[in-house]
């Protein structure tokens, strides 16, 4: 897996800020490689002036936030996916119809769309097709397991 650490350009910062897990659903904001822990909301970033600058997150779609001080963007996690595929990527949540086994394959193929997607080395193409692909696969699997075929 390759590093997946990028680092955060915010003037005025005392040490390197960085974001780990950028690729991901789940990810650390880093000053001189050391995590640091979110606080009301917000992760404290200590400025060379003597101040606290307040890093948010803003956005509800898993790992496609975007990370902002002030008024700044300071990076959009996943800014190459279009609408279409960040659709795309709830196409399993329509397995639920087949109830707990449906809910859990939804949920496991649900952030396996999240990593393709986000993912900007696969080519368009298939960061369309593979959400659409896996949830038809997911459905004929428990259909046949439920008997339902």
């Amino acid at each position: 897996m390759a590093d997946e650490t990028v680092a955060l350009d915010i003037p005025g910062a005392r040490g390197n800020v960085a974001l780990q897990g950028a690729e991901g659903v789940f990810y650390k904001v880093l000053i001189d490689g050391q995590p640091i822990k979110r606080a009301k909301g917000h992760w404290p970033i200590p400025m060379r002036n003597g101040s606290t600058g307040k890093l948010e997150s803003r956005g509800i779609l898993p790992g496609f936030q975007k990370l902002v001080m002030g008024d700044r963007e300071v990076y959009q996690m996943g800014a190459h996916a279009t609408t279409l595929e960040k659709s795309l990527m709830f196409l399993p949540l329509l397995l639920v119809v087949f109830l707990f086994p449906g809910m859990v394959l939804a949920l496991i193929l649900f952030f396996m769309n999240v990593f393709v997607v986000k993912n900007a080395q696969f080519p368009r193409a298939l960061r369309v097709a593979l959400p659409i692909v896996n949830t038809l696969a997911g459905g004929i699997i428990l259909a046949i397991l439920t008997g339902l075929v």
